[in-house]
């Protein structure tokens, strides 16, 4: 029996990849294209060169557009997976845990609570 080797599922930023390439090569072939038929009616050798450079100038400028607007959005704690919403949470009792340490170790201490040196700090239970 031949056993085939498992495909490797895809990263995660494999689509966005693919759709960012996908928008770039469309704005270069459709504004190119574009500039190639406006040479051939007018019977001219400068709008495809113009297309092309236009093309991918708002295709950069549409990509950004997209890309930078979901830059901005910060996942709050409802749009996480379970997954993740649980590190979110531990990291943030975490925060509060270290929080309340130092303010305990802000406090200044009374004379009364002091520990004479002498006496130590066990206590002997007398059975």
């Amino acid at each position: 029996m031949k056993m085939f080797p498992k495909a490797k599922p895809p990263s995660p930023g494999a689509d966005e990849g693919w759709a960012v390439l996908g928008s770039l090569m469309s704005g270069l072939l459709l504004f190119g294209g574009l500039g190639w038929l406006l040479d051939q009616w007018w019977d001219i050798r400068v709008m495809a060169p113009v297309g092309a450079v236009l093309g991918m100038a708002l295709g950069i400028y549409g990509v950004v557009m997209r890309h930078a607007q979901r830059a901005e959005v910060t996942p709050q704690t409802s749009e996480l997976t379970s997954s993740a919403r649980a590190k979110a949470d531990a990291a943030r009792a975490l925060r509060e845990a270290k929080t309340v340490n130092r303010r305990k170790a802000m406090v200044p201490t009374r004379s009364t609570d002091r520990v004479d040196p002498a006496v130590g700090t066990r206590r002997e239970t007398v059975a």
